[in-house]
């Protein structure tokens, strides 16, 4: 069964070019998984510094290896002292 996901960066403002730019890298990436269905990069419209993976994976063991992934990982970590906030990360799964 599909995953949705949707992973959350809020940047403190002083930092947001740059937690941008280490993020639009890892779309191309993410996109070539083969467990990856969709992945996009939006920006929050009530919410200018917040920046959303909104990412749909193939299931759960596919969306775990990935997440495991010593990239990822370390974009995360370069990102985590420009955040206001820790990132966070939901999972959704479809209704109907």
């Amino acid at each position: 069964m599909a995953l949705h996901v949707i992973a959350s960066f809020a940047a403190r403002p002083e930092s947001f070019k740059q937690v941008r730019e280490l993020l639009i890298s890892l779309i191309e990436p993410i996109r070539q998984d083969p467990g990856c269905i969709q992945c996009d990069l939006v920006t929050s419209a009530d919410r200018p510094l917040e920046l959303l993976f909104v990412e749909q994976w193939r299931g759960a063991p596919e969306l775990e290896r990935h997440l495991a992934d010593p990239g990822i990982a370390s974009v995360v970590q370069q990102a985590a002292p420009m955040l206001a906030r820790p990132f966070s990360l939901e999972r959704f799964t479809p209704v109907g």
